[in-house]
């Protein structure tokens, strides 16, 4: 009895294997990628982004404004599409705020502003420093914009 289920036991994975074998043998395409293009910040006609201040003292908000002095909406693709970056280190953003991914439309001569509580994206105090913060906008069309304001944080 135990040789006819090691012999089944055999027979199945020998199965298994051929068939696996038969259903991998597909051809993989590679499609070459072009190199990331680091985004730059661009203008967008009568679109204002700025830091209240240039420079805040240690536990202020730091507040930052949007104006849409333009005759055209201006499309935001959240509540809060902004990210915080060390101008040293502006690889990785040291904060970037959660928020209800849902375009949020500011109309001409409208105004909208954020605030940030200097904290990183562990709850932890940021160190004294120079700072930027960028925003992602969008036009009607479609095209991305990405704005951007510098602030430092002093004692």
């Amino acid at each position: 009895m135990m040789r006819i289920l090691l012999l089944l036991a055999v027979i199945t994975l020998n199965f298994s294997f051929a068939m696996s074998e038969k259903q991998n043998k597909e051809v993989i395409k590679v499609i070459e990628t072009k190199p990331q293009v680091k985004q730059e910040e661009e203008k967008i006609e009568s679109v204002k982004f700025y830091s209240e201040k240039p420079s805040y003292k240690k536990g202020e908000n730091v507040c930052f404004v949007l104006e849409n002095n333009s005759n055209n909406e201006i499309l935001l693709p959240s509540t809060a599409p902004y990210a915080i970056f060390e101008k040293e280190k502006p690889e990785v953003a040291i904060f970037s705020p959660v928020s209800a991914q849902v375009i949020t439309v500011i109309k001409p001569k409208e105004k909208k502003q954020w605030c940030w509580n200097q904290k990183d994206i562990e709850g932890k105090e940021v160190p004294s420093g120079d700072y930027f913060v960028r925003l992602t906008i969008f036009d009607k069309s479609g095209k991305k914009y990405f704005l951007k304001s510098e602030f430092s944080i002093k004692l």
